[in-house]
């Protein structure tokens, strides 16, 4: 399955490949298993640890697809039980654009 991934992190990270393959089967699997999957291959850290004082807090990514082909159109990502198949490929070549956001945000 093709995956054209957008990953947003608020951590330094070396360049994360924007097309990749993962061997998986789009028809019987969820759509947790296919994150998990991008995860592993990419090392694209799955949370964002916050550091302070003796504190350390980790928050986990949220992910995005792209619904309708546009890039300000987002469907969040909410049952991570979904089928694969249920989520929109809109990507070059059929892939399905998953964005990753790992950025923190604080509220005082």
């Amino acid at each position: 399955m093709k995956i054209e991934l957008k990953p947003e992190l608020s951590i330094e990270h070396d360049e994360f490949p924007k097309m990749i393959e993962v061997d998986i089967d789009e028809n019987s699997s969820s759509i947790g298993q296919l994150i998990d999957k991008i995860h592993e291959q990419t090392n694209i850290p799955a949370n964002v640890e916050l550091k302070w004082e003796d504190f350390i807090e980790k928050i986990a990514c949220t992910y995005y697809v792209i619904e309708k082909g546009e890039y300000d159109d987002y469907l969040i990502i909410t049952d991570m039980e979904e089928k694969i198949s249920n989520f929109p490929k809109h990507g070059q070549d059929g892939a399905m654009i998953i964005v990753i956001d790992g950025r923190t945000r604080l509220v005082n």
